[in-house]
């Protein structure tokens, strides 16, 4: 077996929990985004989509996009990448004409440069949708579909169908086929992969109260009603909606008369469809909200924010509650503002094991987001993306970033000062009383000092053990340099800088110091060998890490494996 197999295979045993420890960030990005609140922000690859929203006064139809791996707003998100292939000239498949577009709208100078010429040579306007709010944007095959949507004008939602081919940057308003949900707003659509169709769940549309599925093939640009059997969940609007494989799980929202926190589930596995209440178990389930947002980490959903049942004055939320549909039951999270570091190990490895085990929660570390709905929320590998949305009056521009799974850190304990004065009896037969031959090599010990740092020289020294009245000692399986930079930081409480810069040697080192019980050693190389944790190197450690009982560094590997994907570890 190779070694990359054994890495997926690590990689496969590894569970999909999430962390215990988790951390806000601010992202403090500056830039021109507007002020706005149900907006849509769509993940394409490794950047976020924003279009559309509102700002107190009107509708935005801008196009904002933010470069997760680089943590920036790109400046012209309609510039295509590869110029070779972006022509504005040639139209896509049942677009719009031209002169259907929205001039009243605000984003056309983004285009400038690249307009194409009519016949008379005059400059065109490429087309962009009407400013609107409350729609949904949802990316599959590489293009994003916007449907729906309050524009403003009229008495009901807009009842159509928006595509932006990511490829080329260019939109279009498709002719579809069958019969369309009619006006949406506040709405929910998901794509599903197996079906290559987004479902929508209807919301509002200006005048009522919907629970109606839609089915949007996106091959043929088809709608239709999915047959479904059981109980639907009550009309609603303003609620949300997460993908787990084949399940969608809807929650909460708005009925008309007040806020809802009920849970269910549409199983669409099957050629029928299937409506159904969850069943939570647990007393802990969120207070009732609109406008929050429902984001699948690692097929767990977390659910943050929304706005609460009181209207006047408005009452939002900035909690974070996660919920596993395998176990159908919420976890909270508790908030500690001034934590710096992350640390491998919690309370629980200090337990009783016949204890009753705690409930679990999860600790999230620094100041999140404050109170807000009609936020938008994208996960981007383990990392959760939080913009915008209004509280009350005061409608919001900042980004937060969840880390879900933040990287461990090994932890290093201080040593004693008595170790540092010691340093010069180090391997020196002044006042030495035991000696020990390692690879043929004598090295010269003091029992007092040796059983002092390690209490398995003091077992060792100790009546009944054959080593108590011997003053030399053979250690057969021992490498010299290893035990001289052991004896070397028993004397000075320190390494010197070279003793782990090879991973071998620190991995011997780490053997060492689990043997001969010396958990600040440990320590030290666990942190040494964190660094040195990669594709080529991961399996090995950890099994270091398992032969030495090393509890931070197999948390380590283990966050490795968890966050590396297994195309790469395989490739």
């Amino acid at each position: 077996m190779f070694r990359h197999d054994l890495i997926a295979n690590e990689f496969s045993n590894v569970p999909e929990v999430p962390a215990m420890y988790m951390r806000w960030e601010d992202t403090r990005i500056g830039g021109t985004t507007p002020t706005i609140k149900n907006h849509t922000a769509t993940l394409v690859g490794s950047r976020i989509f924003v279009f559309g929203g509102y700002d107190g006064r009107r509708n935005h139809n801008s196009l904002h996009v933010f470069d997760c791996d680089k943590m920036e707003w790109e400046r012209n998100p309609y510039e295509q990448r590869d110029r070779s292939s972006f022509s504005l000239a040639s139209p896509p498949r049942l677009t719009r004409p031209a002169n259907n577009r929205n001039d009243g709208n605000d984003d056309f100078l983004l285009l400038t440069a690249s307009r194409s010429r009519s016949q008379s040579g005059q400059s065109q306007r490429p087309y962009v949708p009407a400013g609107r709010n409350g729609h949904t944007a949802t990316l599959a095959d590489g293009c994003v579909y916007v449907i729906g949507g309050w524009l403003g004008s009229g008495p009901l939602a807009a009842n159509d169908v928006h595509i932006l081919h990511v490829d080329t940057m260019r939109w279009e308003e498709p002719v579809t086929k069958g019969v369309p949900p009619g006006p949406c707003n506040m709405h929910t659509a998901d794509y599903l992969p197996h079906a290559r169709g987004i479902v929508v769940f209807r919301g509002g549309n200006g005048r009522e109260y919907l629970n109606d599925l839609h089915f949007l093939d996106i091959d043929t640009l088809t709608w239709s009603k999915p047959q479904v059997r059981g109980v639907a969940p009550e009309p609603r609007a303003n609620h949300c909606s997460a993908l787990v494989g084949t399940k969608l799980y809807i929650f909460g929202g708005w009925n008309g008369r007040k806020r809802l926190n009920d849970l269910y589930v549409l199983e669409t596995g099957a050629p029928e469809w299937t409506w159904s209440s969850v069943r939570v178990h647990g007393d802990l389930v969120p207070h009732p909200r609109a406008g929050m947002t429902f984001t699948v980490v690692r097929d767990k959903i977390f659910l943050f924010g929304g706005s609460g049942p009181s209207a006047a004055p408005a009452k939002c939320f900035n909690d974070l509650f996660i919920f596993d549909p395998q176990l159908a039951k919420w976890t909270d999270t508790i908030v500690e503002l001034d934590k710096s570091t992350v640390v491998a190990c919690t309370a629980q490895d200090d337990a009783n094991p016949n204890d009753t085990p705690p409930e679990p929660h999860i600790v999230v570390i620094g100041d999140g987001p404050s109170r807000r709905a009609g936020h938008t929320c994208v996960v981007h590998q383990r990392k959760m993306f939080v913009f915008s949305g209004s509280y009350g009056s005061e409608y919001l521009h900042d980004m937060y970033v969840l880390d879900t799974d933040p990287a461990p850190c090994a932890r290093v304990s201080l040593c004693s000062n008595l170790q540092s004065s010691l340093g010069r009896f180090c391997n020196s037969p002044e006042f030495a009383d035991i000696s020990f031959v390692v690879e043929g090599s004598r090295v010269f010990g003091h029992k007092i000092v040796l059983s002092l740092g390690s209490d398995r020289f003091r077992a060792l020294f100790s009546a009944g053990f054959r080593e108590a009245s011997a003053t030399e000692i053979v250690l057969p399986d021992m490498r010299l340099d290893v035990f001289e930079a052991m004896l070397s930081y028993l004397y000075r409480g320190s390494l010197e800088a070279h003793a782990l810069d090879s991973m071998d040697h620190a991995i011997e080192l780490l053997m060492a110091a689990d043997e001969y019980m010396l958990d600040h050693l440990k320590q030290l190389c666990e942190t040494a060998l964190q660094a040195m944790v990669a594709l080529e190197t991961v399996h090995e450690i950890l099994q270091a890490a398992d032969r030495a009982n090393a509890a931070q560094l197999r948390v380590i590997c283990k966050h490795f494996l968890r966050n590396a994907a297994p195309p790469t570890l395989l490739s």
